[in-house]
């Protein structure tokens, strides 16, 4: 969930003076040695969006940890259908995206309307992501750690 709340801050066209939060984000997430050893050059947006977000070789990214957990939950017993569609959905989600084809403006630069419209897509997803892994999580103490049972919360829509 944290890792998802940092990709929503740079998904967003940063201002000049907000750059550096692309270092920061990548520090924090333990990917900027991941980062260099990817792309020879200097920080990019759209560079740290891959790595943090679509790369599946790193263990740090979203789609990593998203689909190394639907594979854990899958082998559960008891494990809920609906809750692990909707955590191989994200992960489609996720992969749907084409990050090269997402037109990241540098500060000052004027924006193209299609560019806006695929940033708006991504936004819309992560959004859902984020509303999504916290009921999942809830689902799942629910099931497995609680000695008090509750209702499970209907993920996914």
């Amino acid at each position: 969930m944290y890792t998802l709340r940092q990709v929503r801050e740079i998904s967003k066209p940063l201002a000049e003076n907000e750059w550096p939060l692309l270092e920061y984000v990548l520090e924090v997430a333990d990917s900027s040695m991941t980062y260099r050893a990817r792309y020879f050059t200097t920080l990019q947006p759209v560079a740290v969006l891959d790595v943090l977000m679509a790369d599946e070789t790193n263990p740090r990214s979203l789609d990593f940890q998203l689909d190394h957990l639907a594979e854990l939950y899958e082998k559960l017993p008891r494990h809920v259908p609906e809750d692990l569609h909707a955590i191989q959905h994200a992960v489609a989600l996720l992969r749907s995206f084409t990050l090269q084809e997402i037109a990241y403006p540098l500060p000052g630069a004027p924006q193209h309307k299609g560019d806006s419209d695929e940033r708006a897509r991504l936004e819309r997803t992560l959004k859902e992501l984020s509303a999504l892994l916290p009921t999942w999580s809830n689902n799942l103490s629910n099931n497995y750690f609680s000695h008090a049972r509750g209702m499970p919360i209907r993920i996914g829509e």
